[in-house]
């Protein structure tokens, strides 16, 4: 009796030091950028390079708050993690899907991964973290409902700055071409038409441009550190990145300054004005990032990045509130040769809005 219960001790022992030896796992997460509402599938793969078979593996996949899985409701208590159980033979690989679903925007950190097993007679367990195991994934902001589109308080004062036509700069020559009536005959290059034998009418890059910098604020309210409306900030950063959106896909350079804070690296991020998919997703992303409270106050930080600011370009400004000190800034912006409109949940008063449109 004495000799049996000492092999098995040594059995036990033996095997639960040896359970999680060689046993190798890595963790996929495809896609890695996705937009808000849509699903990732997150794949464990798990290998037992031993030649012995193990009778059983827990793996437990980590979940961040705000990652779901299938069934979950957005109402209840998070799923903290996920767990499987497997029993891989000897030199086999196992591979485990698990389906997730992203509801809202953000930066997540999906794992580590934990696995879990013990000795063959099932007296002792051991346990391993695997902290290299993580994937990061980022949901940009979902596009804008139809009904959003047409939201009174998001249009009156872009419609009102759409309808007013670019100014050509006769500073910024452009070229020439052929003379057209009714072309003013100040702008005849007669030069040019003495050699060609034919009228030439000088042409001229526009005073303001229709590439785009968004101008994002996302405090709720004139005090910059009152706690935001949670509402009004996903409402904002939404529509920006619906117009970034619509902006980059009808050829344009766009560029984004915000007052927020990146939820991850908690500084005031930026992207400068530039054309392409790179541009477009760096700008996703910030917005993806962000968190619902400002660093500082709007006019101040558009103030600040005034000269760092494209000369000629289109500023939109994507705000929940036009504070009177937000006014001020945009129509300082609107001296220095940009062309300005604003974009407001909360419609201004009366008499801001008519400085604003004068």
């Amino acid at each position: 009796v004495a000799a049996g219960g000492l092999v098995a001790w040594v059995l036990t022992e033996l095997t639960a030091r040896l359970a999680l030896v060689a046993v190798d796992v890595a963790l996929e997460v495809e896609p890695r950028r996705l937009v808000a509402g849509e699903s990732v599938v997150a794949t464990v793969t798990l290998t037992n390079r031993k030649p012995v078979h193990l009778p059983w593996i827990e793996v437990t996949l980590a979940l961040p708050e705000g990652i779901l899985a299938p069934g979950d409701r957005p109402d209840a208590p998070p799923r903290a993690a996920l767990r499987a159980t497997v029993a891989p033979r000897g030199h086999e690989r196992v591979t485990l899907r698990f389906p997730l679903q992203v509801p809202d925007r953000g930066a997540y950190a999906i794992g580590p991964l934990t696995l879990r097993s013990g000795d063959w007679l099932g007296f002792i367990e051991v346990e391993r973290t695997v902290a290299t195991a993580t994937a990061g994934i980022v949901a940009y902001p979902r596009p804008l409902a139809v009904a959003d589109h047409h939201r009174p308080s998001l249009r009156p004062l872009a419609e009102a700055g759409a309808r007013r036509g670019l100014v050509p700069d006769p500073l910024r020559f452009r070229g020439v071409r052929e003379h057209r009536p009714g072309d003013p005959r100040k702008e005849i290059h007669w030069k040019l038409s003495a050699r060609l034998g034919a009228l030439q009418t000088k042409l001229y890059d526009p005073a303001t441009s229709l590439d785009g910098v968004f101008l994002l604020n996302v405090a709720s309210y004139e005090q910059y550190w009152i706690i935001a409306d949670p509402e009004a900030v996903e409402l904002v950063i939404a529509a920006t990145a619906e117009l970034v959106r619509l902006a980059a896909g009808a050829g344009r350079q766009v560029g984004l300054v915000t007052n927020g804070i990146d939820s991850l690296t908690h500084e005031r991020p930026r992207s400068p004005i530039g054309r392409g998919p790179r541009t477009v997703a760096r700008s996703l992303e910030i917005l993806a990032r962000l968190g619902p409270y400002a660093m500082a106050a709007p006019e101040t930080v558009f103030l600040r990045e005034r000269g760092r600011l494209p000369y000629g370009a289109t500023l939109v400004a994507v705000t929940p509130i036009v504070s009177p000190g937000l006014a001020e800034a945009l129509l300082v912006l609107r001296r220095s040769q940009h062309r300005v409109l604003a974009l407001a949940v909360t419609p201004p008063a009366p008499a801001l809005a008519a400085r604003l449109h004068a």
